[in-house]
């Protein structure tokens, strides 16, 4: 569906695309996956937010799982947000207006924080470092930002574990194969994660992965699975990848469809979860 499709894969442009509250409601839909879920109370539990505590979100879309932690920190923490997009911020404002403690939601880099050296005891960033070009800068300002025995908790995604049953072996094999080489984005970082920590000196204390499961899919009602990208930009995203045969795009899309339309559609995809510490 190219540029007007609202379910196109992508974060990057958000402030420069006019679907920009169909993305925050997508984001608002993936943020309610089990597996999105299970990884939050997860890191909560790792993390042990107290009073008085300052946490880092970055990348914090609008906010809703930073502010979800919110409550940890009582009347004396304060909670900041950083996203390099100025409506999911300004969606966050809004949200947080009920928020206990101190809050401060602002755009920013990932790659260049504006904050403090050595000033937050927590720093989270959840299904954000596979948009960013230069990974190993945005942990290292991760670690700079963070004060001695300061927690890191990362959440990601490995798409080259994607899998797609519609009873049809040749487009399950096209799409693996397509997500097996990152390009453009590193979009299998979920599964680098410790190696990512290690290399920017923190120590990993706690990992883990959940698998999200999409079993039932009408695309009469919708152009993709709840909080997913759309079927349309997949077979964009396989021309792209050299896997599908842009005159056979068509024939992707009716497949799939059919497929979901006789209950004939499983997909899945794994996350991953991270906790260290700051030497």
């Amino acid at each position: 569906m190219g540029s007007t499709d609202p379910h196109r894969l992508g974060y990057r442009d958000v402030d420069e695309r006019a679907d920009t509250s169909a993305l925050i409601a997508n984001m608002d839909s993936t943020s309610k996956w089990e597996a999105t879920q299970r990884l939050r109370r997860w890191e909560a539990d790792e993390l042990g937010l107290t009073e008085g505590e300052r946490l880092l979100d970055v990348g914090c879309g609008p906010g809703d799982a930073a502010l979800s932690l919110a409550a940890f920190l009582g009347r004396t923490g304060e909670l900041v947000g950083v996203d390099a997009s100025a409506a999911m911020i300004n969606m966050a404002r809004t949200r947080s207006a009920k928020t206990p403690c101190a809050v401060r939601f602002s755009v920013g880099d990932a790659q260049s924080l504006s904050e403090a050296d050595v000033s937050f005891d927590v720093v989270r960033s959840e299904r954000t470092l596979q948009w960013l070009p230069d990974l190993g800068n945005a942990v290292a300002e991760f670690a700079r930002v963070l004060r001695s025995k300061g927690r890191l908790s990362l959440i990601d995604t490995d798409w080259s574990t994607l899998h797609l049953d519609v009873s049809h072996p040749e487009i399950t094999v096209m799409t693996q194969r397509a997500l097996e080489t990152e390009r453009n984005r590193p979009s299998n970082i979920g599964r680098r994660l410790t190696q990512l920590a290690d290399a920017a000196g923190f120590r990993v204390v706690a990992t883990t992965t959940a698998t999200q499961t999409w079993a039932d899919w009408n695309p009469d009602e919708t152009p993709a699975p709840d909080g997913c990208f759309s079927i349309q930009s997949r077979a964009d995203d396989l021309v792209d990848a050299g896997e599908l045969e842009c005159d056979a795009r068509g024939w992707f899309v009716d497949t799939i469809c059919k497929a979901a339309r006789s209950k004939r559609f499983e997909m899945s995809l794994t996350m991953h979860g991270l906790i260290a510490i700051r030497p």
